[in-house]
This record gives structure tokens, C-alpha cells and sequence, in this order.
């Protein structure tokens, strides 16, 4: 259809127009060509391609009205192109129309309009069709896919951020909540930022090497500078092509709290806090070990709670429950850092006082056993209830865990044999 440019001055007669127009390759052309007159609007010229498009063959296609041809929504695109004020020559006019072929499928054209004045001939407007179904298809695919991710991005509980080359191109509503900042305020900037700086180097670390589908536990940094733990799991994606870093992101604050209270329910005695026996035994031997290291003392306790027994004949389990809970309280209230304490079982408590010195240490087993007695009087049952206490020093009695309990425990039994509510320092026999 070169006669596009055709002008008033190297224009052909009529009878040549429509052979000029629609020579024999555009008949056999794949791409749908016709002619119409402007004004009867009625199809001169047609090729197979156009025909087809409509289930017929190109000599039924003349004669036929636009109106008829094309359905009522489609011809209302091509109508103003029909106007007889529209200038002679114009070109290159492009449309998208919607075609329903005759088997019932919608297909899509982008449409070149072109109008001719050819001398003696009646004004014409050739339709060029270029079909782009498979491409408004694919166009159509990838519109839809990107609305389903962001759907599910923003339906997610999850933490969602895609990265290329290190930087921030989308977020979901769930991470910017969980990090406190605004989309806007994310989107553009280098994700290692918001990472905490203790763990930035895990990060770069897992890129680098290619680590792909493995989740790890990093902190985030709040906008108001607190670390959130997280859990992360990263891969490269294809995505309209080009490679993104898509990253999921766990907020795990509540399975950390649940596993604290899990190791503190398997590590801590119900009914007064403290360690129970196998927690504190577990603990005994290494916090040793690291005395020894930094070349300190310490002093072991072992308190056992006299005539206990005759409080909860007398009085109930519930007010020996009452006295146990203050014994508990007392002792962590007399604990310094780098002290344990703990319920042995029963009615007997262990107590580890670290930095001691050997000649102090009877003065610190006296002040912890009169605050146990004060807790005492506050139940009402000082007359009943009083306790003896053992203890034995690292590491002038003993260098290891094992020996220093069981000589801890000598010296209480001491203490009881003596009459109790007293304090007995381990003494090496002979």
C-alpha cells in the first residue's frame, strides 16, 4: 500500500486506483488490507487475509457497508476517520481495535488508517491490520501476574521485598509495618541497611555465596532503632525479564519468647523460680570451669529448710508451698551477677556466690540465712520454720563441681546435726 503519499498531481484514474491500491502482493499479504468509500462507507477493495477474518471470500467483501462489517463498538473507533473535513493524505493514523471474527474468538489490531484522493475517484480510507493478540495476550499475562503478586503481597503475613542488584524496587504492606517505615521511604534504598549492623556481614555472606531457598535468623533494625529477629529466606527470580532477589521475611519475636519460656519451663522450678535441680547441676561444672579460668573464688550453698516437714503436717501444703516461695524470693533477691541459685528438691536450695573471698564468705552465708529467716517471720511460721546452710569454697576446698557439691552437702547435714538454723563451713577430715 506504497500509494499512501500519494498526492493530487501524480494521482491515476479511478479504473487504475484499485489495482495500484491492492496489487497483487498485498492481496496474497498475511496482514488484512481493505478500502473503503468515504462516502458510502462501503468496502472497495479487500484482500484474502481481510476476508478471512470475517469467513468469506475477498469478492463478497465488496459492497459491503463498514456499519455491517464491523460491530457496533469497533466501527465507532473507525468513524471519525470518515469525516469529510478529515484532510486528503492523512496517514499513518494508528487504532487498537477489537475484532470478534466470525468463529467468535477476539483478536487484536493495531490499525493504520490512510486515506486517498485519487483524481476522478471517490475519496477512500484503506484499513493496513496488523495483528497483536499473542502480544496484548502476553502483555495481558504479565499484567495480570503482577496484580496476583501484589495481591498476595499485600494479603501476606509474611514479610515480601524484591531487590535488584542490592536495591529496593517493591515492598509489601507486612515489612514495612514489622520495620516501621513508609514504602516511599524504603523503595530505592540499599537493603543492607536495614538490616542490623551485627548481622550485615551474615547477609552479604549468604548473596555472595549463592545461598538459595535456605532460611537463617538475622535482626532487622526498626525504624526506631530496636533489632527485630527475623527469619530470611532468599532467591534469585525471573521477573519480566530481568533477575530480582526476592526475600521472605519471618517475624519470629513470638517463637523466640516461646522458646524462652520452654527452656525456662524445662530449666526453672515451678513454685519459686529458681533453677531446678538438673538445670542447676547442668550449669554447676561450667560456671566452675570459667572461675578457673579467670582465677576467681567462689562459694558453694547448700540450704536445707529445718523441721519443713512439720509445717505442711501442721499447717497444709499450701502454707509449706507459701514458705518455699519465700525462700525462693529471698535467694534471687540475694543473688549479683554471675550468682546461680537453685531448688534441689524438697525442701533444700543450692546457691553459687561467685567472687567470694574465703574469709567473707561465712559473713555473706550469715546475711542470706537471716533474710531467708526475715522471709520466715513474714509467713507466721518463724516458730516452726528455720534452715541450715553448708558451704564449701573454690577452690580451697575443691577444684571441681562434683566435689565441691557433695562437700557443700557434708557440711548442711553438719549444720542440721548441730541442731540447725545454723551455718557450717566444709573442714577437710584429719
Amino acid at each position: 500500500m506504497s500509494e499512501a503519499t500519494t498526492t493530487q498531481d501524480d494521482a491515476v484514474p479511478a479504473d487504475q486506483a484499485g489495482g495500484e491500491r491492492m496489487g497483487a502482493v498485498a492481496r496474497q499479504s498475511s496482514t488484512p488490507m481493505a478500502c473503503f468509500n468515504i462516502a458510502t462507507q462501503r468496502c472497495t477493495e479487500a484482500n484474502t487475509a481481510f476476508a478471512a477474518l470475517f469467513g468469506t471470500s475477498p469478492g463478497a467483501m465488496i459492497g459491503l457497508a463498514l456499519p455491517h462489517i464491523f460491530e457496533p463498538a469497533t466501527f465507532a473507533q473507525i468513524e471519525p476517520h470518515l469525516q469529510r473535513d478529515a484532510p486528503d493524505g492523512a496517514g499513518g493514523r494508528i487504532v487498537d481495535l477489537g475484532l470478534r471474527t466470525r468463529d467468535g474468538q477476539m483478536r487484536d489490531f493495531d490499525v493504520n488508517l490512510v486515506r486517498y484522493a485519487n483524481r476522478g475517484a471517490a475519496r477512500e480510507l484503506c484499513l493496513l491490520m496488523h495483528e497483536i493478540t499473542r502480544f496484548r495476550a502476553t502483555a495481558r499475562m504479565a499484567h495480570e501476574a503482577m496484580a496476583r503478586l501484589h495481591r498476595f503481597m499485600d494479603a501476606s503475613t509474611e514479610g515480601i521485598v524484591f531487590q535488584r542488584a542490592g536495591i529496593i524496587v517493591d515492598i509489601n504492606p507486612a515489612l514495612t509495618r514489622l520495620l516501621g517505615h513508609a514504602a516511599e521511604d524504603v523503595i530505592g534504598r540499599p537493603s543492607i541497611g536495614f538490616v542490623s549492623p551485627d548481622d550485615r556481614d551474615i547477609v552479604i555472606g549468604h548473596i555472595s555465596k549463592g545461598v538459595e531457598g535456605r532460611p537463617y535468623e538475622i535482626a532487622l533494625r526498626h525504624s526506631e532503632g530496636y533489632d527485630i529477629p527475623v527469619e530470611v529466606l532468599g532467591r534469585n527470580v525471573q521477573f519480566d525479564g530481568e533477575t530480582l532477589r526476592m526475600t521472605l521475611v519471618r517475624d519470629i519475636r513470638a517463637r523466640r519468647a516461646a522458646e524462652q519460656r520452654m527452656r525456662e519451663l524445662a530449666e526453672r522450678d515451678g513454685l519459686t523460680g529458681l533453677y531446678n535441680r538438673r538445670a542447676f547441676l547442668d550449669q554447676l561444672p561450667t560456671r566452675i570451669a570459667g572461675l578457673a579460668e579467670r582465677r576467681q573464688t567462689a562459694a558453694l550453698l547448700f540450704i536445707d529448710l529445718d523441721r519443713f516437714k512439720q509445717v505442711n503436717d501442721r499447717h497444709g501444703h499450701a502454707q509449706g508451698d507459701r514458705l518455699l516461695q519465700a525462700a525462693g524470693q529471698e535467694l534471687l533477691a540475694f543473688l549479683t551477677p554471675g550468682d546461680i541459685a537453685g531448688r534441689m528438691g524438697g525442701d533444700e536450695f543450692a546457691v553459687l556466690l561467685t567472687g567470694i573471698q574465703p574469709e567473707a564468705a561465712g559473713q555473706r552465708a550469715q546475711a542470706l540465712l537471716e533474710r531467708v529467716q526475715t522471709a520466715f517471720d513474714a509467713t507466721g511460721l518463724s516458730d516452726l520454720a528455720y534452715a541450715s546452710v553448708g558451704v564449701a569454697l573454690f577452690p580451697g576446698h575443691a577444684q571441681d563441681a562434683n566435689t565441691l557439691r557433695r562437700q557443700a552437702d557434708e557440711a548442711m547435714y553438719l549444720a542440721k546435726a548441730g541442731g540447725g538454723s545454723g551455718i557450717r563451713l566444709y573442714a577437710p577430715v584429719g
